[in-house]
C-alpha cells in the first residue's frame, strides 16, 4: 500500500460525512404520492407503489454483490447517475409509463447505495488503521442522514407550492451533485487476497455469518425493527388528517405542513442519531436496542388507542428509534463480516426486513376490514394488531438481552 493509497482514503473518511448528508436528502418525501395523485388515478398510483417496492426486493442483493465483486465506488457512482436519471424523468414525465420505468430505477439506485456506503466507509477506515473509530463516525453519519433528509423535506415542501414537479427537479440537481463528489472518492484498497466465488455460493457463505449467536441475534432484531419502524411512516399521513380534521386552519395533505412535519421528525432524530454510541457506551448494545423498539412500540401503542393532536406532537420522535439503532448495528456486524462479503450481508439484512414489512401488510390487509375510505375504526384496528406484534417481538428480545447482555457488552469486535 503506498502513501497515495492513504492519503486517497483519508480524504474518502474526510468527506463521507458530507455525502451522507446529500444521499438521504430525498426532497420529493413530503409530495410524491400528492404529485403522482395528480397526474394519474389512484389505482396507478398504487401500482407505482407497488414497482418501487418489487424494484428494491429484486436488486437489493444483486446490489450487494456488484459492490463485494466490482467495487464500493463503481456501485455508489452507478447509483447516483440512476438516481439523477429517476428524478429527471419523474420531472419531466406524464404517463404511467415513464413513472413506473423512473420508480423502478429509483427503487434500484436506493438498492445500490444500500450496505455499499457503510461498506465503503469501513473499508476507507481500514485502510488508515482506524476501525477503532467506526462507531462513533457513524453517529456523526447517522446525525448527517437525518439532516439532510430535514432540510429537503422543508425545501421539498417549499418548492412544491409553486409545482409539485420541482421537488423532484430540486432532487435531480442535488443527485448530479452525488455525482461530482462519488467521482472524487477512490476505492478503498483491498488489503487481503480475494477469491470470488458464483453469485449463489458467495450468497450462501453470507448466511453462514449468521451462525455467529451475535449476527444471528441481531438479524433478528432488525427484521422486528424494520417492521416496527415502517409502521408509523405508514400510517402517520392518515393518523395526522383525522386527528385534525375538526380544525378548519389545520390542512395536514398540503405539501408545506407535510414538509414541515417530515422536517422536525428528522431533527429530532438527528439529535439522537449524533448521541447513539454515546448512550450505547453507556448501557450497551442491547438495551440500547430494547430502549429505540421499546420508543417504537409505544409510539404504535398510543396511535392505536387515542386518537388526538396530542399524539401529532409524538408522532415526531418516530425516526428516533431508527436514529438510536443504525450506527449500533452498522459498528456491531461491519467488522465481523469479510470484506468480499460486507455488502451482501448488509443487503440480505435490509431485504429480510423488508419482505417481513410485506408479510405485515398482507396480513393487515386480510384482517382489518376494507371500507372506501381511511376510517378511525380501520387504523385504529391495524395500529392495534401492529401493536401487539412488537409487543411480543419486544418481550423475545427483552430475554436475549438478559442473556445476552454480559458477553456482548457494547458489540465492538475488540471487546468480543
Amino acid at each position: 500500500m503506498t502513501e497515495a493509497d492513504r492519503q486517497a482514503s483519508a480524504w474518502n473518511v474526510k468527506w463521507y460525512p458530507r455525502y451522507a448528508f446529500l444521499s438521504d436528502a430525498y426532497f420529493w418525501l413530503p409530495i410524491f404520492f400528492l404529485y403522482f395523485s395528480e397526474q394519474l388515478t389512484f389505482d396507478e398510483v398504487l401500482l407505482l407503489e407497488m414497482i418501487y417496492y418489487l424494484g428494491v426486493y429484486f436488486m437489493e442483493v444483486p446490489s450487494g454483490w456488484f459492490s463485494d465483486r466490482f467495487g464500493r465506488k463503481i456501485t455508489l457512482l452507478v447509483a447516483a447517475v440512476v438516481l439523477a436519471v429517476a428524478y429527471g424523468m419523474i420531472f419531466l414525465g406524464s404517463s404511467f409509463l415513464v413513472f413506473g420505468l423512473a420508480q423502478f430505477l429509483k427503487a434500484a439506485g436506493i438498492s445500490f447505495k444500500s450496505g455499499t456506503e457503510t461498506a465503503f466507509h469501513f473499508d476507507s477506515l481500514k485502510v488508515l488503521g482506524r476501525e477503532d473509530e467506526f462507531a462513533q463516525r457513524e453517529a456523526r453519519v447517522s446525525r448527517n442522514r437525518f439532516l439532510g433528509g430535514a432540510m429537503a423535506a422543508l425545501i421539498g415542501g417549499l418548492v412544491a407550492v409553486w409545482s409539485l414537479s420541482a421537488a423532484y427537479l430540486v432532487a435531480c440537481i442535488f443527485a448530479i451533485g452525488m455525482i461530482l463528489l462519488v467521482v472524487r472518492f477512490a476505492e478503498p484498497v483491498i488489503q487481503e487476497e480475494e477469491k470470488h466465488a458464483s453469485p449463489l455460493r458467495e450468497f450462501g457463505h453470507c448466511l453462514s455469518y449468521l451462525k455467529q449467536p451475535l449476527l444471528m441475534a441481531i438479524m433478528g432484531y432488525f427484521i422486528l425493527m424494520t417492521v416496527l419502524n415502517h409502521v408509523p411512516y405508514e400510517f402517520f399521513q392518515p393518523y395526522i388528517e383525522l386527528s385534525l380534521e375538526a380544525y378548519p386552519w389545520a390542512q395536514p395533505g398540503t405539501p408545506l405542513v407535510s414538509g414541515i412535519h417530515v422536517t422536525l421528525t428528522l431533527l429530532v432524530a438527528s439529535y439522537f442519531g449524533a448521541r447513539s454510541i454515546r448512550i450505547r457506551n453507556r448501557i450497551g448494545l442491547w438495551w440500547t436496542l430494547l430502549l429505540a423498539a421499546g420508543l417504537q412500540a409505544l409510539i404504535i401503542g398510543v396511535m392505536g388507542w387515542f386518537l388526538t393532536p396530542i399524539v401529532v406532537i409524538l408522532l415526531l420522535a418516530r425516526s428516533v428509534p431508527r436514529a438510536l439503532m443504525s450506527p449500533v448495528i452498522n459498528a456491531a456486524v461491519t467488522g465481523r463480516v469479510a470484506r468480499k462479503h460486507r455488502a451482501t450481508y448488509l443487503s440480505i439484512q435490509s431485504l429480510a426486513g423488508r419482505l417481513a414489512f410485506a408479510g405485515i401488510l398482507l396480513l393487515l390487509a386480510s384482517v382489518v376490514p376494507g371500507e372506501d375510505a381511511t376510517t378511525w375504526t380501520s387504523l385504529s384496528a391495524a395500529l392495534k394488531l401492529c401493536f401487539w406484534i412488537a409487543t411480543a417481538g419486544l418481550a423475545f428480545f427483552i430475554v436475549v438481552a438478559m442473556i445476552r447482555s454480559g458477553r456482548d457488552g457494547t458489540g465492538d469486535l475488540q471487546n468480543a
